[in-house]
Parts: C-alpha cells; structure tokens; sequence
C-alpha cells in the first residue's frame, strides 16, 4: 500500500480505465456519479484501486465521497479531478517535497498545461510560500496534497450546497481552501508540477452573467460574512472594468448583492 492515495471525481464510468488513462501510479479513489449504486476494487500494478458509484449528483458531494473512502492507512491524499494526467514519479516528487518542509499539513503543487490553445486560469506557484488567503483566492484544489489525518482531526468537508451538480454551479473550491486557512491548517505553495490540466472547455462556466455573480456573492456571503458587503463593492468594480459581461457596474453589484441575501436567510 503506497503512502499516498489519490481522490478522483468523475462521472458515468463503467470501469476502471481512468486509473490507466489518469497516469496513475498510487492507490486512488475513484468517486464515479452515475446511473447506478456499486463498488468496485482491484488491485492495479500492486496499487488499491477503489471506484464508488453513486447515484448522487454535485461534485462537492462526490468529493466527500472520495475522503470518507480513503484508506485508514493512508499518509497523504490528493485531489483530483479526472481530466489531469499525473506525471510519471509524481508519488516521489510529492513525498520529496513534504520531506523538505516537515511543517507542512497541506501543499498546493503546479500543474502545466496540457492544451496549446487555452493556458491554465490559475497564476502558476513561482516559488515555495505560505498560502494565503490572497495567493489561493483563485486556486482549485486540483494538485492539493494534505496529511488524511488533518482531514479527519479538523473534520474538513466540501460545502454540498456549492459546486457544479448544484444551483450554485462554483465556488465549492474557494470555501473549502478558505476552511483549511480558518483552521489553522499549515498550507503552503509549492512550485513542483505533478500533472497536466486540459482547461480547453469547462464543464460549468458559461460566461460572466448574472448567475455567476449571484454565486459569487453567495460564496463571499459565505467565506466572509461580515465583511461581503465592503468586499462586493471592489469584486463588482473589478468585474465592470473586465468589461465582458455586457453588464453595467450597478447591475453587477446587484447580482452580487442577491447572492449575499440569499446566504443570510439560509442562516
């Protein structure tokens, strides 16, 4: 059994060919959203390979699927989604770099680009740093790699109202990196790349309009709630001066302010 174990969500998968199409080299967890309820394990080049189908939808549940089935004795785990391609001898570059820095409960590593006609959206890691709340605003969890034990010790889930496969289609990420900073987790950035990302299509954003600034400002209501209100007022600006949702400033910062009432009344 390796030290570390990756979590994959995927959907509509009739085996275990993702393992083998993901590069994967470890044990892993596949948590597979589909028409069915079952359970498949295999070992796979002396690797536990784990695939839970379920009939649930939202990626944000079949993430805490894949943590609850994670080994018992596993060290590390890493988030995935099931279109990176792991490089060859990821396990050892991971492993390496948690070496290096004992401190660390979590390590967000690079990914590179796998596409030539759309790079990556997230600001690539230069150099090994704390992570903050301004340097992971932005950031997946793709590629984040954390001790399973602090999962458990800090009872660290995805926010099941949040993410795609829910009516708040993103920002399921955010929240849940947000969590690891709240409770004090010792996360840093580290510039090792362990796979590649094709972010040539996605398979939740359909432009800056007015859903998405809603959902926006029900993940800032949701992070920050007493300070969304001061923090709408700089997003919306920002997002006018983008100038690419056909929107004016006042009705951007009225989607925004929608989706802060609709979090204050769920509470």
């Amino acid at each position: 059994m390796s030290r570390l174990e990756v979590l994959v969500t995927t959907m509509h998968q009739s085996d275990l060919e993702k393992y083998t199409q993901m590069n994967l080299q470890t044990d892993a967890v596949i948590a597979n959203q589909c028409d069915t309820d079952d359970y498949i394990c295999e070992v796979i080049g002396g690797n536990r390979v784990q695939m839970i189908s379920t009939t649930s939808r939202g990626v944000s549940r079949n993430r805490n699927i894949a943590m609850a089935h994670a080994s018992q004795n596993t060290e590390f785990v890493v988030f995935s989604d099931d279109d990176l391609v792991f490089d060859d001898g990821y396990e050892e570059k991971i492993l390496s770099e948690f070496a290096k820095h004992p401190e660390a409960d979590a390590i967000k590593f690079n990914l590179h680009d796998l596409s030539s006609t759309r790079k990556i959206a997230m600001k690539r890691i230069e150099h090994f740093e704390k992570a903050t709340r301004r340097n992971m605003s932005s950031s997946g969890v793709w590629g984040v790699v954390i001790k399973r034990d602090i999962l458990k010790k800090d009872n660290l889930h995805f926010h099941e109202n949040f993410g795609p496969g829910t009516d708040n289609y993103c920002g399921e990420d955010t929240i849940f990196l947000m969590e690891l900073l709240d409770k004090n987790v010792k996360f840093y950035r580290s510039p090792v790349e362990i796979a590649g990302i094709d972010q040539t299509e996605s398979s939740w954003f359909t432009g800056h309009d007015d859903r998405f600034f809603t959902t926006a400002g029900m993940v800032l209501g949701t992070i920050y709630p007493r300070l969304s209100y001061l923090l709408i007022i700089r997003s919306a600006w920002k997002a006018y001066r983008r100038n690419d949702s056909g929107m004016s400033y006042s009705e951007i910062l009225s989607s925004y302010y929608k989706g802060i009432k609709h979090v204050s009344r769920q509470k």
